[in-house]
């Protein structure tokens, strides 16, 4: 076993317990000051009073060992990764406190969704501000990379918004998130950790924040004794969307383990929009809210959605760029299929009903 894997294991190891344990004190703090969520129907399925405030000890989580992971850089212990500077680091990290601030405080007062938005889009630019940007694709079809030069910038801000509501969006059952950031995070942490893509550095982010959303999951999933809440969802998806930015071939692997609420995303504002529906407006056309109609418990369509983005990620590590392609367009068929079955399903049931 390499020095850098150990390293990984023993980030993931300290960040799931660190956030296991800040959630004891979030949860605490959301009951005192009474930031929960109430059960009220349609899209909330839960039959009781659930705190919110989780992304707060993620977060947290997320900001001291991403600090401990930059003193030990300073210091000579890691070997800096020269193809992300510290800078970059920084400005990912003033975007997840940026995301604790407006996740708080959304929880707290429920603010309009164009306020909400401020906060995510200040994030985004922290990161590409710092530096942070999409410098090439790999050629799906053969070839040299292709270089993106200034592009790359509002690419990186586009992809980050994209995948951040994406995730956000997918956050309609316990622990389904949480278990998604997992999946994304160790599949990024691996690919980095071999010989074409080596970035040690990036592996160690990506253990961070699997970790910490790992550490989460026993307070999160079914059934849950506290929600993700603003803050934990967006971090979710704002996170990884900055680790399959920032090397190697993870943009591709990124998009193979968020391929389901990805696809599902973009089914679901199409749909919204066709309605004259505000794309931004929640409701329950999602793919896990059809699997819940059609009789699957949330444990199962959670254990689901998890098991086929593990498949689809873990395959994308094997594959070469026409593959990846062509599991795109699996990933495509999957949704509409798995859509398609469960509306005939769910309709069979009202009809014996």
């Amino acid at each position: 076993m390499s020095y850098e894997l150990v390293f990984a294991l023993v980030f993931f190891g300290l960040a799931a317990t660190g956030s296991f344990v800040a959630a004891f004190g979030s949860r605490s703090l959301a009951l005192r000051l009474k930031i929960v969520d109430r059960p009220t129907g349609g899209r909330k399925i839960h039959d009781q009073i659930i705190p919110l405030l989780g992304g707060l000890g993620i977060g947290l989580t997320v900001l001291v060992w991403f600090a401990a992971l930059i003193y030990l850089q300073i210091a000579g212990m890691i070997q800096p990764d020269q193809r992300i500077g510290l800078i970059s680091i920084l400005g990912f990290l003033n975007g997840i406190l940026i995301l604790m601030i407006g996740g708080f405080l959304d929880d707290k007062y429920d603010l309009p969704p164009r306020i909400q938005f401020v906060f995510t889009i200040l994030a985004a630019l922290s990161v590409v501000l710092s530096g942070t940007s999409i410098n090439e694709v790999t050629n799906w079809f053969g070839g040299t990379p292709l270089k993106l030069g200034l592009i790359g910038l509002p690419l990186a801000f586009g992809w980050i918004m994209v995948v951040t509501y994406s995730i956000k969006f997918f956050d309609g059952l316990n622990g389904l998130v949480s278990g998604q950031v997992v999946i994304g995070g160790v599949l990024i942490a691996l690919l980095s950790l071999t010989t074409p893509y080596y970035q040690p550095v990036v592996a160690l982010m990506a253990a961070i924040i699997a970790g910490a959303y790992l550490g989460f999951l026993p307070h999160n999933f079914p059934r849950a004794k506290q929600f993700l809440g603003e803050s934990g969802s967006l971090i979710a998806g704002f996170s990884l969307a900055f680790l399959s930015i920032v090397g190697g071939a993870k943009l591709a692997t990124g998009l193979m383990a968020l391929g389901f609420p990805l696809i599902d995303a973009v089914f679901v504002v199409i749909g919204r929009m066709s309605r004259g529906a505000s794309p931004f407006k929640g409701d329950d056309t999602h793919l896990h809210f059809k699997l819940l109609k059609a009789g699957l418990s949330q444990k199962q369509t959670v254990l689901l959605i998890w098991g086929l983005s593990a498949v689809t990620g873990a395959a994308a590590l094997g594959l070469q760029s026409i593959g990846k392609v062509a599991l795109v367009v699996w990933i495509i068929v999957a949704v509409l299929g798995l859509s398609a079955w469960a509306g005939w399903r769910s309709r069979r049931i009202q009809t014996k009903s």
